[in-house]
């Protein structure tokens, strides 16, 4: 009898010990890790139901990781005016997340990204629910980009592949800086980036920064404002900049928003009669996803900002 008690509880035992079975088994190992904000956080080894809630975060993870352990990018994914991110990732992700605590935690994420920008109170939310939050930094220089570009490595357990594009981003840097070194500080134009809504760039911010690294002058500059600060300059100071070039908006925010419209209502101002970039025609179109930049990314706003700027300097590229 004894021999038939020990057998079963051999068996029974054997049973509780096999993968996947009673919670004998360990869990997966956990990382510490501090955020951006200063944050530590216990996060998995291997993060594989990843939520990104910001557009720059969504193009750092996916430069990072398979789509495969990726379970929802921003509702901007795949929107070619403010996303790097292409609609063929977007829709091999499949899912895009609402700024709602519920709805994000129904995706039984093990790690979500945001960025400094996204509310704290749902920060806080999913927290306290026991899901993960890495939070990001929003860059306003090309070191904090790199900073930011590493956190995000940091958090998903890939610093290496991390440096590998901190890396790329230096080298196309410096490949860039090679062709616009042929402009002089005397032959830089000034440009001027507007929204919809008013006047963009201004000094502190990383659109300025982009566009000094172009080797253009930023029209909006000369006005400082506080760190973080989102307002837009009044449309009534573009006589006073004056500006060779201006980089006009095509992500429509709002009903009612009108590149062409907009456009003819700048030609046609009479206030604006005398500012070189309208007398000489050049309003050029020019994608949110560059003036608003936050992520590796940041070298293709400066070859975009340098090509509408001195397009002759690239035209030379395809003869």
């Amino acid at each position: 009898m004894k021999r038939c008690v020990l057998f079963f509880l051999t068996f029974f035992c054997g049973i509780l010990l096999l993968p996947g079975c009673g919670k004998i088994q360990p869990e997966s190992p956990m990382r510490q890790v501090v955020d951006d904000s200063g944050q530590s956080l216990s996060l998995p080894s291997h993060p594989s139901r990843i939520v990104s809630l910001t557009y720059g975060t969504d193009e750092i993870l996916l430069g990072l990781v398979d789509t495969s352990r990726v379970a929802a990018l921003s509702q901007y994914a795949g929107n070619p005016d403010i996303s790097f991110v292409t609609k063929e990732e977007a829709e091999a992700v499949g899912r895009k997340a609402d700024m709602n605590a519920e709805s994000i935690m129904a995706l039984k994420p093990d790690l979500v990204i945001v960025s400094t920008a996204v509310s704290p109170q749902l920060v806080s939310l999913l927290r306290q629910s026991g899901i993960p939050v890495y939070v990001s930094l929003v860059a306003v220089s090309w070191d904090e980009m790199e900073e930011k570009v590493r956190g995000v490595a940091r958090a998903v357990n890939e610093e290496a592949a991390g440096e590998a594009m901190v890396q790329d981003m230096e080298n196309k840097k410096a490949k860039l800086e090679e062709k616009l070194s042929a402009i002089g500080p005397s032959d830089e134009r000034c440009a001027l980036g507007l929204s919809f809504r008013g006047i963009l760039g201004k000094k502190g911010t990383l659109f300025s920064e982009v566009l000094a690294m172009a080797h253009v002058k930023d029209g909006a500059a000369r006005y400082d404002v506080p760190k973080g600060t989102n307002a837009y300059l009044s449309m009534e100071i573009l006589p006073e900049i004056n500006p060779d070039v201006i980089l006009m908006p095509v992500w429509k925010v709002k009903s009612g928003d009108d590149e062409t419209a907009f456009a003819r209502k700048i030609m046609e101002n009479p206030a604006y009669r005398d500012v070189k970039a309208v007398k000489n025609g050049k309003l050029v179109p020019f994608p949110e996803k560059y003036k608003y930049v936050m992520s590796q990314h940041v070298t293709d706003a400066v070859e975009a900002s340098a090509r509408a700027v001195y397009p002759e300097l690239f035209d030379k590229d395809s003869h």
